[in-house]
C-alpha cells in the first residue's frame, strides 16, 4: 500500500494544483530539488574542473546508466545518456545509411519528436513515409504487417500512444519486424514510469527514454536502450568526444551504447534524475506506483459520465492516460478554462482530446475537482 499522504507531501505542485499534465512534465519530488541544490552548491563553491570533479561527472553518468537501466530492467552498458526522447529518436533516424527510395513505417498519431526528423531525413535523402492508421486499429500489429514492402528499413512507433494513451502490442510488432529484416524503433516518451517496463521481453532493436515525464527528473534528461544484438545497425549519429573510450592507443569507438551518446550532458540535472528514480524506487516501485495510477484512471473513466457531452476515449489495452472531448467545446478552450480553475491537463493537437495523465500522487479529491470543473463548463 502506497503513503499517499507522503507522497503528495513530497510533491508540492500536486497540491497547490490539481496535477494532470504528467505526460508533458512530471511533477518533482522533494528528491529532486534537493539533489540538484547540493549538486550546485558543490561545483559553485568547489569548481567543476580537477581529477576529482571528472571522476565525479564519470560516476554521475555511470549512476544514471544504471538508474535508467533499472527502470527498463537493462544493464547500464545497453543504456546511452541523451538530452531527451527526441535524441533517441534522432540518434537512430539519423545513423541509418539511407537511400533514396528507402520507406519508413510509422503510426498515424506519432509525435513531431519522430515526424520532423523524418521528414527533414525525407528532404534530404529521398525515404518515403508510410502512415499507418494503428490508434483505432482493431489489430494494430496486423496493420503494420500489413504495411511493410521490400523497401521499409525501419519501423518507429509509439509504445503508448500519447493522445488516447493505448499501449501498443510491441512483442508481437517486433516479431514481425524482425522477420521482415527491418529496424524496430519504439518511441517510449510515454513508456517508462508510465507503465512497466522490461526491454527483454519487447524485441525491438532501439526504445526511447524521457526523464521529465513520468520519471519525474528533470528536462534535458533521457535516454536510448540499445539492444545488444542491434548495437551495429546504424551509426552514431553524432560522433565525437563521448562517442569514444579513451585507450592508451588512442581514441575508439565505445563497444557499448555508449557510442550513440549526442553531447554534453548536464550533471546536475543528471544528478535530479537520478534522485527522482530512487525516490520512486522507495515509495513502492514502478510496478506497485503504476497499480494505484492505473485504479485512479479507472475511477475517472467511471466518473466521467457524469459529465454532459464528454465522449471518452475507450482503449482495448489502457494506460494511466484518460482521453476524451467535450461536445461543442475545443480542446484548447477546455484545457484553458481547466487551468484558471487551478486543473493542469493538456490538448492534444490534430484532435479536439482532452488528455489526462493520472500518476500515483493524485488522489480521489483531484478527480472530484476535475469533474466539477468540467460539469461546469
Amino acid at each position: 500500500m502506497l503513503e499517499l499522504t507522503a507522497i503528495r507531501a513530497a510533491m508540492p505542485a500536486v497540491t497547490n494544483t490539481v496535477y494532470f499534465n504528467t505526460g508533458t512534465y512530471g511533477p518533482f519530488p522533494l528528491a529532486v530539488r534537493d539533489a540538484m541544490n547540493a549538486h550546485v552548491e558543490g561545483v559553485w563553491t568547489q569548481g567543476r574542473i580537477g581529477d576529482d570533479r571528472y571522476a565525479e561527472q564519470a560516476q554521475i553518468e555511470a549512476d544514471t546508466r544504471s538508474a535508467l537501466g533499472r527502470v527498463v530492467n537493462a544493464p547500464a552498458s545497453e543504456i546511452a545518456l541523451g538530452h531527451c526522447t527526441s535524441d533517441g529518436l534522432n540518434l537512430v533516424v539519423g545513423g541509418i545509411d539511407w537511400q533514396p527510395g528507402d520507406q519508413v513505417v510509422i503510426g498515424d498519431f506519432e509525435h513531431p519528436g519522430l515526424t520532423v526528423p523524418l521528414k527533414v531525413m525525407g528532404e534530404r535523402r529521398g525515404i518515403e513515409v508510410i502512415i499507418v492508421p494503428i490508434t483505432y486499429a482493431d489489430d494494430p500489429a496486423q496493420a503494420i504487417a500489413d504495411a511493410l514492402t521490400p523497401r521499409v528499413k525501419l519501423v518507429a512507433l509509439s509504445h503508448v500512444v500519447w493522445t488516447t494513451g493505448r499501449i501498443m502490442p510491441i512483442p508481437r510488432m517486433s516479431e514481425i519486424v524482425r522477420a521482415h529484416g527491418a529496424v524496430f524503433l519504439v518511441d517510449a516518451a510515454q513508456g517508462p514510469g508510465c507503465i512497466p517496463v522490461d526491454v527483454q521481453t519487447l524485441g525491438c532493436d532501439f526504445y526511447t527514454i524521457s526523464g521529465q515525464k513520468w520519471l519525474c527528473g528533470p528536462s534535458g534528461t533521457g535516454g536510448l536502450w540499445v539492444n545488444p544484438g542491434s548495437l551495429d545497425r546504424i551509426a552514431p549519429a553524432f560522433p565525437g568526444y563521448p562517442t569514444m573510450e579513451k585507450t592508451p592507443e588512442g581514441p575508439r569507438m565505445w563497444g557499448s551504447a555508449r557510442r550513440f551518446e549526442p553531447g554534453t550532458v548536464t550533471h546536475t540535472a543528471l544528478v535530479g534524475l537520478i534522485a527522482a528514480i530512487a525516490w520512486r524506487e522507495s515509495i513502492g516501485g514502478f510496478t506497485a506506483t503504476h497499480a494505484a495510477a492505473m485504479e485512479l484512471a479507472g475511477h475517472l473513466r467511471e466518473r466521467l459520465v457524469e459529465v454532459p457531452k464528454a465522449i471518452v476515449s475507450d482503449v482495448d489495452v489502457p494506460s494511466p492516460f484518460v482521453a476524451f472531448e467535450l461536445e461543442g467545446l475545443s480542446a484548447p478552450v477546455v484545457v484553458r478554462k481547466l487551468e484558471d480553475e487551478g486543473i493542469i491537463a493538456r490538448s492534444l493537437p490534430g484532435t479536439e482530446l482532452t488528455r489526462v495523465s493520472v500518476g500515483c500522487w493524485n488522489d480521489r479529491s483531484d478527480i472530484d475537482r476535475l469533474i466539477t470543473g468540467l460539469s461546469a463548463l
